[in-house]
């Protein structure tokens, strides 16, 4: 059983390494309303730093924050054993923070980039260590490719990360820009989006595709998709991220996994 210890506030330092960046002052006051009631019920995980004379926050940033707000002047804490590489690190706080939902999709696609660098390994690969949808992976390297003021505008939220995605397959940064510009403006919703993109990439660059697919996963596992009109990497994307997110929900819920097709139908 892993030793929790009793940590000085101020003897903590968040690491720069951390791939969340963006903290949302509401969302610290919430989280402090719960530390001063009920205290930090999951421990900082913490790796000492000789070179600074401090604990680094390997995973836990947030709760820091948090317990300051609130005043606490120690947090429980758990410290890494070993000497854990940077690879190792990123992969921890990314499955943590993407399995919360605590990472923007920004912090996320720049935290999927680097860890494949990091890794040597590929989309496909990543996604398997991670725990995460393939889908998700193509979504961070799509977003990646957008100029660098439209990042901008996918980090301040102003314009939602299915959006974006929608706007990365434009094939210049004008049109880009011109597109983001108008949803931050909110004079375009998403589906008005993928129409611009579909009727500026025009069907001649598309290739047909067929309204079913089925993938063999090995193992005797397959997943079959059909649709009333062809399928696009869209449609599918969203539907494999809707399928594990219900599948996660009801997993957690200790649900049977033949409530999931029930459950979809039902939304």
């Amino acid at each position: 059983m892993e030793k929790i210890l009793s940590v000085a506030v101020e003897e903590l330092l968040p690491d720069p390494a951390q791939p969340r960046k963006t903290f949302l002052p509401e969302e610290i006051e919430r989280l402090a309303a719960s530390i001063r009631a009920r205290g930090i019920l999951m421990p900082l995980r913490i790796l000492r730093d000789e070179k600074r004379g401090c604990w680094l926050i390997v995973t836990g940033e947030s709760r820091y924050r948090a317990a300051r707000q609130a005043g606490l002047k120690t947090v429980p804490c758990i410290v890494v054993s070993g000497e854990p590489d940077e690879a190792d690190l990123l992969a921890d706080r990314v499955i943590e923070n993407n399995v919360r939902h605590d990472l923007s999709a920004m912090d996320l696609a720049r935290a999927l980039a680097k860890l494949k660098l990091l890794k040597k390994c590929t989309s496909q690969q990543l996604a398997k260590e991670l725990g995460i949808s393939a889908a998700a992976i193509t979504r961070a390297e799509a977003l990646l490719s957008l100029p660098d003021d439209v990042q901008a505008l996918v980090e301040s939220r102003a314009v939602p990360e299915s959006t974006a995605y929608e706007i990365s397959r434009m094939p210049d940064e004008e049109s880009q820009r011109e597109l983001a510009a108008a949803v931050a403006d909110r004079r375009l919703k998403r589906d008005a989006v993928a129409d611009a993109v579909r009727n500026r990439i025009g069907k001649r660059s598309v290739r047909p595709k067929a309204g079913r697919l089925v993938c063999r996963l090995g193992g005797g596992l397959s997943i079959s998709f059909s649709a009333n009109e062809s399928l696009d990497w869209t449609t599918l994307i969203e539907a494999v991220d809707r399928i594990r997110r219900e599948a996660r929900k009801l997993s957690d819920n200790g649900s049977e996994v033949q409530a999931l097709a029930r459950s979809l139908r039902a939304h």
